[in-house]
C-alpha cells in the first residue's frame, strides 16, 4: 500500500498539470473586447478621414444633428458652410459700417434687416461715425443645429478680434477704442428651407456676448 502512494501522488499533479495547461490556454486564447474595438478605430479613423469632429460634453450632446442634415441636404458640406458664414460675417461688418445694406438684404431675414438700417438711420441722425476694423476670425464653428420638417437651422459662433470706436460729430470718441483691438464674440443664426428652390442661406439671428 505505502508503493502505491508515489503514483497516486504522481497522477494527481498530473491532473492538475493538465488542469492548469487547459485554464492557461483558455485564458490567454480569449479576446479581452479591445483588440477588435482598437482594430475597429482605426479602421474608422482611416475611413471616415473627412468627418468634422464633433464635441461630446454632455451639455452639446445633440445639439449639432450633422446626420439629419445630410439626410434632407445631401449636398451639404461643413467646409463650405462654415467658409461661406465667415464671407457673410465680414460682408455684414462692412454694409452695417457703410451704411449701405444693398448687398446684404437678399441673405438676411426682414427683421434682422430692419434693426440693421433703424440702428444706421439712428446713427445718421446723431452725425455719428462707426468704426469696425475686422483683424481677424479666430474661431469659426457650428455650435448647434436644428432640423425640423420645413428648415434648417444653424447657430455659428464667430470670435473675432476688431478695433471698435464710435465718433460723434466732431470725431470725438464717444464709445471704444479705435486704437485697441478687442475680442467680439457673437453668435449668428443661419436658416434654409428644405422645400425652397433657393439654394442660399438666411441670417434670421443675431446676439454678441
Amino acid at each position: 500500500m505505502q508503493n502505491s502512494f508515489p503514483y497516486i501522488d504522481i497522477l494527481i499533479f498530473g491532473v492538475i498539470a493538465i488542469f492548469l495547461i487547459f485554464r492557461l490556454r483558455n485564458i490567454l486564447g480569449t479576446k479581452t473586447g479591445f483588440e477588435e474595438t482598437n482594430l475597429n478605430k482605426k479602421a474608422q479613423k482611416d475611413q471616415f478621414t473627412n468627418v468634422v469632429p464633433l464635441k461630446s460634453d454632455k451639455k452639446d450632446m445633440g445639439n449639432i444633428e450633422l446626420s439629419k442634415i445630410l439626410e434632407v441636404d445631401p449636398k451639404f458640406d461643413v467646409v463650405d458652410f462654415l467658409s461661406g458664414s465667415k464671407t457673410f460675417f465680414e460682408m455684414v461688418l462692412d454694409s452695417f459700417v457703410s451704411g449701405n445694406l444693398e448687398n446684404i438684404k437678399n441673405f438676411t431675414k426682414p427683421s434682422v434687416l430692419k434693426s440693421f438700417k433703424s440702428a444706421i438711420i439712428e446713427r445718421d441722425k446723431e452725425k455719428e461715425t462707426l468704426i469696425i476694423d475686422l483683424k481677424s476670425i479666430k474661431e469659426n464653428q457650428i455650435i448647434k443645429s436644428t432640423v425640423s420638417k420645413a428648415s434648417i437651422k444653424i447657430n455659428v459662433k464667430f470670435e473675432s478680434l476688431q478695433i471698435r470706436a464710435l465718433l460723434d460729430k466732431n470725431n470725438e470718441i464717444i464709445d471704444g477704442d479705435n486704437k485697441k483691438e478687442i475680442l467680439v464674440k457673437d453668435e449668428w443664426v443661419f436658416e434654409k428651407k428644405i422645400n425652397d428652390n433657393n439654394p442660399n442661406w438666411t441670417l434670421i439671428e443675431t446676439k454678441s456676448y
